[in-house]
This record gives structure tokens, sequence and C-alpha cells, in this order.
């Protein structure tokens, strides 16, 4: 009578791989670049992409999308505070109503430097001077009866405001503040239709022109 012995296979005694966590401080820098946090995204992406080197941590390229976030938040701030600067960066416009008697600003003309005008002059002086204010546009308004000091007002406003870029050297534009010169009702009845658009210090005077170049 014959007799079998059964051979069991022997157990995998390989252990099982252990896949490493995933870093948090890599979550961290991806939600904080998404949100948007710049400043905390950067930091939180550079501690993220350390720790996840040489495969200790998982989420090396949560930490990569983190700081590819930051930056492109801070490249949006960087062109939207530009643009601030040229557009409304400036100190809220100043409204400056003349009437006929003060017809002398009226002929003031692009890139003229100018002391404060008097009721009958309006002393243009070297832009290498010190001057109050400088001239970067002047426009005419449409013909007609008189639409009201609000409407007028209105107009010149709209009016300098798409001038401006087109004239000033962006490096001054934070130290600026802007007005405008509009006819009041006795002036326009008198034909008077000008717009003077001029650029001032934000305090004390110019010393320089507030020109871009050409």
């Amino acid at each position: 009578m014959s007799s079998s012995t059964e051979e069991s296979a022997p157990a995998d005694s390989t252990p099982a791989t252990v896949s490493p966590p995933v870093s948090k401080l890599a979550i961290a820098a991806l939600v904080a670049g998404v949100l948007p946090l710049a400043p905390v995204a950067l930091g939180l992406g550079i501690a993220g992409v350390v720790v996840t080197r040489a495969g200790r941590r998982r989420g090396r390229g949560l930490a990569i999308g983190g700081l590819l976030a930051a930056t492109v938040w801070i490249a949006v701030g960087v062109t939207l505070g530009t643009v601030a600067s040229l557009t409304h960066g400036f100190h809220k416009p100043v409204k400056i109503e003349y009437n006929y008697s003060h017809a002398a600003v009226f002929g003031l003309r692009q890139g003229n430097c100018v002391l404060t005008p008097n009721e009958s002059v309006a002393p243009v002086v070297p832009c290498t001077t010190p001057h109050d204010a400088e001239v970067f546009a002047t426009f005419t308004l449409p013909a007609g009866p008189w639409p009201g000091s609000a409407a007028v007002e209105q107009a010149a406003n709209d009016g300098c405001g798409t001038r401006l870029s087109g004239y000033l050297n962006p490096q001054l534009a934070i130290s600026l503040s802007q007005d405008y010169v509009y006819p009041g009702q006795v002036a326009w009845q008198a034909g008077t239709r000008t717009v003077v658009c001029e650029v001032r210090a934000a305090s004390g005077q110019l010393d320089q022109s507030v020109r871009g170049a050409s």
C-alpha cells in the first residue's frame, strides 16, 4: 500500500510594498494656490517639493501645482496693479468749472506746464522749472444748448480718462493726481466748448514733464 506525501507550497515571505503617505504640505500648497493665497502657496509649495523629493512623501505634483498657481496669481496681480496705476490709481479727479472770465485757461495746449491761473492769465513755464500742472490733453465738446453742469462734468471726466494713458510716463503715475477744466454755463453760452485735462503732483509742485516716450 503506497502513501503519498502532499507538499505544501511555501508561503511568500516578501513583504507588501507600502506607498508613502501623501504630503499634507503639498495638498495645502495646491489649496492655497487655488484660493488664491499666493504668498502662502509659495511657502507651502516650496516646503512640499522639499518633503516629497526622494520619494519620502507623495504629492510632488500637487506642490508644483500650488507653486504654478501662486505664480499665475502674482502675475495677474502685477498686471492689474499696473493697469490700475495708469487708469484709476490717481487721487479722485479734481473738477474745476471755469466761466468765461477765466477764458485764458481754455487756450492751453497739450504739453504746456503751467502755474495756477488767475482770471486773466494762465502762466506757461518750462517743464523743467517748478509748476503746478501739466496739460496732457485738450478736446472739444459737441456744440449745442447748455446741457447742464453734471453732463459737461461727466463728459470732461470720461474724455480725459480715455486720453491719459497715451500721454503719461507710467513710472510717475503713482505720485500724480488728475484734474480737468471744463466750461461753465457762462463760458458755454459764449461759445467755449474746450476741456483741458491736467495732471498735478499729489503734493507740492512738479519739477519735470510727466510725458512718456513717444
